[in-house]
């Protein structure tokens, strides 16, 4: 089996693992306590949402290997970084100059406050989306 496709299915494997075993601890906790609205959650002081204890104890391993080996890569740190500039350039330029933002979005502006209408925006933002807005504000070539 070809190496990418072998990692891809790894990778998927324990991501559908890890949710599988997140929702059906989280039903078992609802249904252990009873809970049957809101109400009920907000009066508990337990977790509601949690893994399992087994997947738990599975888990910390996983982590610190992910830890030490993918998220301190020089490159993955790179790109984290890239990307919180790109959002912090979007997000400057949409609270300087809020007209730039489309008019669907701009009409909450007075209701809800400049930066909660642009952190909203920009959360709602694809990679794609986020990438394709920052090139038409700030490359001087590119179709706005």
């Amino acid at each position: 089996m070809d190496p990418e496709k072998k990692k891809y299915l790894i990778i998927r494997s324990l991501i559908d693992m890890q949710v599988t075993d997140l929702i059906r601890e989280t039903e078992s906790r609802i249904k252990k306590f009873k809970i049957e609205s809101y109400l009920d959650v907000k009066k508990l002081d337990k977790k509601i949402v949690s893994f399992s204890k087994d997947l738990l104890e599975i888990r910390e391993p996983l982590r610190r290997f992910l830890k030490e080996k993918l998220y301190c890569n020089y490159r993955v740190v790179r790109m984290s970084n890239k990307a919180k500039r790109f959002i912090q350039e979007l997000f400057r330029v949409y609270i300087d100059k809020p007209e730039q933002l489309p008019p669907r979005i701009q009409s909450r502006i007075t209701q809800d406050g400049p930066r909660r209408v642009v952190c909203d925006y920009i959360a709602g933002m694809t990679d794609r989306y986020a990438l394709d807005e920052y090139k038409k504000l700030f490359d001087p070539y590119e179709k706005v």
